[in-house]
């Protein structure tokens, strides 16, 4: 007869069977940061410099009619739609 072993080597297979996918759920976090960190830069950067182009139009400096509603020569950082941040 084998006692009570076989709960203690269920459970050795349990927490085992939880680190890896612990590990697979970082390492596809970390992949994905990796990966996509150029785009995730200039899309934070886009947003940022758009929250300050827009508190600078509310103190009167720039108009609503200078900034295009789409990328034009000056990149991203002038655009008012957010699909326009992910384009290339």
């Amino acid at each position: 007869m084998r006692g009570g072993g076989g709960g203690s080597r269920a459970r050795q297979n349990a927490i085992r069977s939880g680190l890896v996918v612990l590990g697979a759920v970082a390492f596809s976090y970390l992949s994905f940061r990796v990966g996509f960190k150029p785009y995730l830069d200039r899309a934070q950067e886009a947003m940022d410099t758009h929250v300050s182009s827009t508190a600078a139009a509310t103190d009167g400096s720039v108009s609503d009619a200078a900034q295009p509603d789409h990328a034009g020569e000056e990149g991203l950082a002038t655009s008012k739609d957010p699909a326009v941040v992910l384009r290339d």
